[in-house]
């Protein structure tokens, strides 16, 4: 009896490793409050938390959010006490530390100006001359280094809105579903007198993020890239995406085929 017992045991544990349970990972991922992208308080953490989620449940690993201000969670990140950033722009400076998926839904950056101001924009120098109201340490300052254009940096789009609606500045911007939130939480008259231009200043993809020192971060980047292509291949990518509230701007199957490739 006790033989047959030992031999039932290593059978289930052999199923074990052959389905690949025993891989499973449970990953920490570090954001910051941007809704309704991510945040702590937010439905499933947000849209783009939840995507990453069911992409990671897809690649059978599991994944835990945690909240830090931004610079932190970086700086986490980068140490390996935090696995990941659970959303990213791509630069050159956290790819150093960081290895980046393929990215998983693009996000588009608008610029903000007074409903009283003719300006319209159509390239990057339109801006020259202008002083732009922008946020520290976001990836998109690269595009406007610019010295004829003036920036005025601060921490908070809020801050920035306001700023704008006084004429401290001309212009300010930023990622439009979370502009869109904010602007409606502050009073009417700065929501009456603000507008978005018409064109994006960008369109620019969102990626998770692995520390480079933690183990086996490649083979989990890959993992989340395979499950995303298998998503978008056989429909439940965009099904997921139709969903959320307010819906993301997805990556097309190309663009995922593309970067598969590469």
């Amino acid at each position: 009896m006790k033989a047959k017992t030992w031999k039932c045991t290593l059978v289930a544990i052999m199923f074990l490793f052959s389905t690949g349970i025993l891989e499973a990972a449970k990953l920490k991922l570090g954001g910051t409050e941007w809704s309704p992208y991510i945040g702590s308080q937010l439905k499933n953490h947000g849209i783009a938390a939840e995507i990453v989620a069911q992409i990671f449940k897809h690649a059978g690993h599991e994944v835990e959010f945690v909240f830090f201000p931004w610079k932190r969670t970086q700086l986490l990140v980068k140490d390996g006490d935090l696995d990941g950033l659970a959303i990213a722009w791509f630069t050159e400076e956290r790819a150093k530390t960081m290895a980046y998926s393929i990215p998983y839904i693009n996000t588009a950056i608008f610029l903000i100006k007074r409903k009283d101001d003719p300006f319209i924009y159509n390239k990057i120098e339109d801006l020259e001359g202008k002083n732009v109201g922008v946020l520290r340490g976001y990836g998109y300052l690269k595009k406007i280094e610019s010295d004829k254009i003036q920036k005025s940096i601060v921490n908070s789009l809020d801050q920035n809105l306001l700023k704008l609606v006084k004429k401290r500045i001309d212009l300010t911007m930023e990622e439009k579903l979370n502009a869109e939130k904010i602007l409606a939480s502050m009073p009417k008259e700065v929501q009456n007198a603000l507008t978005f231009l018409e064109k994006p200043f960008e369109v620019k993809e969102l990626h998770i993020t692995l520390s480079k020192n933690i183990p086996n971060h490649q083979e989990l980047l890959n993992d989340f890239n395979t499950a995303l292509a298998s998503m978008v291949k056989d429909g439940s990518y965009q099904h997921l995406i139709d969903n959320l509230s307010p819906s993301p701007l997805s990556i097309d199957q190309t663009r995922i085929a593309e970067l598969k490739q590469q």
